[in-house]
């Protein structure tokens, strides 16, 4: 048998299809909690225009909607975008895209990036690309809040602490809070 490799959006559609909630979203408590120390990292808000990359079914989303006057969420699997719609359907300010990142991120401005363990699904490469659409979507001191699961794994190219330390190491970018568990890292970082 094959050593499985990076998941592609194929790979996160079948893995919606097969279970709707993969990763537990609506009843783990290292999710709950996660919410908790991701949204005290986002701000109060009102945030003008936010940016959440990887948003799945959208249960995060709903809590962060209600900072936002405007939320855009992205996810590569229909399946999950389409349940991501269905909850957040009351919620006019929400917009909930199916595409690819970056490729298919909305070029606006945004003061509130948030990236909930996506970024290590991607390749240097696309990291990269990823990043430089995320500069150019933001203006002075907007917010990137990135949270990454520690534990590396074959499905994904990069580890958390790589992301993190990309993250840290850009200069368009300040750290201006940090906080991690055994289980996660967690940066907020300004643009500057």
């Amino acid at each position: 048998m094959a050593e499985p490799g990076p998941m592609t959006a194929a790979d996160f559609e079948a893995r919606y299809r097969r279970d709707p909630d993969p990763w537990a979203y609506t009843s783990s408590a290292y999710e709950r909690d996660k919410y908790a120390a991701t949204l005290e990292a986002c701000g109060e808000g009102p945030f003008t225009a936010a940016l959440e990359l990887g948003g799945s079914i959208g249960v995060f989303s709903t809590l962060l909607a209600f900072r936002c006057r405007s939320l855009v969420t992205i996810d590569a699997s229909v399946t999950a975008v389409t349940v991501a719609r269905r909850r957040l359907a009351r919620r006019r300010s929400v917009t909930v895209i199916a595409g690819t990142i970056p490729q298919d991120i909305p070029r606006r401005e945004y003061d509130l990036v948030v990236a909930s363990e996506i970024l290590y699904y991607l390749t240097g490469s696309q990291l990269d690309d990823t990043l430089d659409v995320v500069r150019d979507c933001t203006r002075a001191g907007a917010r990137l809040v990135a949270v990454h699961w520690r534990p590396a794994g074959p499905d994904r190219p990069l580890d958390a602490a790589t992301v993190h330390d990309r993250l840290r190491g850009l200069p368009w970018l300040a750290r201006v809070a940090a906080d991690e568990t055994g289980d996660y890292l967690l940066d907020v970082l300004e643009r500057r």
